[in-house]
């Protein structure tokens, strides 16, 4: 004895094992019966042994832990890896569910499961998205058939296929199906068709912000949120401006100037000579700009502003300027015979006087040096 246990034997200890699984408890009851009654040194390790050699016990026995959850790695650009499943039979139709594993972005299709019409809504849609990276699906018939296999081959996708009978190895798609019927059903009492709510249903689900990545899927696949009717709700940004600048012009109270092509006009000169320049409209280049012919090698682009209406012409603007550098020459050199009989104005007589200049500083003392030799004892 063992305390109330009674220490068995190794001859007799096979028969008891029996007695302990006569009624398929499972491993964690029969080492608590064997507990109450007997032992033996390594007990626990023949109870297991026993569980596991019984067939019965073995067909019925439950699924194990679940596996540490291994997560898809998040494709860097869009459209690289899809998911792909059937959603259905679902309101009378088959449904191809395809999410992109970047964006979250959803495509869906009515159409029945043959490999055929399967390999024709991808062309379809890969016409628009282009050809991704990876698929991963299940193992239905349509995924696994020599004819799916040809047409990923052919692309250059490479085909994932997940375990079977086990779809979190495809959740994404799996979850957007359980979103997509449930959201189905719940339009059930809307007017309208199935296509019709279908496509209310991915507008909005595009346009909402996805709990993993915090973005919207439309925002992620194409760079832009999609305008929707909640967009009318905010102020017309366009509309804004237009009103603004209309205020900006009203305040400015000037007129209209326009100028025609040959008309004569004075424009602002920047060079160091004239603040005005003559010239001639040449063409008009937009609603307030012009080009300006100045001399007949020189073309000028100027805003209304920098213009003024004028009938003064350049050639008449090239003599007054020559007769005007004339009359500085003349002035520069002098004229004799004029200088001699111009009367002289009193102030231009020179004083033969000579000027005392006047001191700008006050007169410095100089001490005296008479004392400068002298040394003391």
């Amino acid at each position: 004895m063992w305390g109330v246990r009674v220490i068995i034997p190794s001859k007799l200890r096979s028969q008891v094992l029996g007695q302990i699984h006569e009624g398929h408890l499972g491993v964690v009851k029969m080492k608590a019966l064997a507990r109450s009654f007997v032992w033996w040194p390594g007990i626990d390790q023949d109870i297991e042994k026993l569980a596991k050699a019984c067939n019965g016990c073995q067909q019925n026995q439950n699924s194990p832990k679940g596996a540490p959850l291994n997560a898809w790695e998040w494709p860097s650009k869009p459209w690289d890896r899809v998911h792909i499943d059937f959603a259905g039979p679902f309101l009378g139709s088959m449904f191809l569910i395809m999410v992109d594993a970047h964006s979250k972005w959803p495509s869906n299709k009515m159409k029945n499961i043959t490999s055929e019409s399967t390999i024709n809504v991808l062309r379809t849609i890969f016409s628009r998205n282009g050809i991704p990276s990876r698929i991963v699906s299940d193992n239905g018939p349509q995924f696994a058939s020599q004819e799916f296999e040809n047409f990923m081959q052919l692309n250059g996708i490479k085909h994932i296929r997940s375990a079977p009978y086990h779809p979190s190895t495809n959740g994404l798609a799996e979850r957007f199906v359980q979103t997509f019927k449930q959201a189905m059903k719940s339009s059930s009492n809307d007017s309208g068709t199935v296509s019709k709510k279908l496509a209310q249903f991915l507008l909005a689900y595009r346009n909402t912000k996805h709990s993993t990545t915090n973005e919207t899927p439309a925002k992620l696949m194409i760079g832009r949120d999609l305008k929707t009717r909640m967009n009318l709700l905010r102020p017309n940004i366009e509309n804004q401006v237009q009103i603004k600048q209309e205020e900006m012009c009203d305040r400015r109270k000037t007129y209209q100037r326009e100028f025609k092509d040959g008309q004569s006009v004075v424009v602002r000169d920047y060079r160091d000579k004239n603040k005005w320049t003559p010239g001639t409209i040449s063409t008009k280049t937009g609603p307030v700009s012009y080009r300006v012919q100045v001399d007949p090698t020189t073309i000028w682009r100027r805003h209304a502003d920098q213009i003024i209406d004028s009938n003064i012409s350049s050639t008449e603007q090239s003599i007054s300027e020559q007769t005007t550098l004339d009359n500085n020459t003349s002035s520069e050199h002098g004229n004799p015979t004029e200088n001699e009989h111009r009367p002289q104005k009193p102030e231009e007589h020179k004083s033969n006087q000579p000027t005392t200049p006047v001191k700008r500083y006050p007169t410095r003392e100089r001490k005296s040096n008479k004392l400068k030799d002298f040394i003391y004892n």
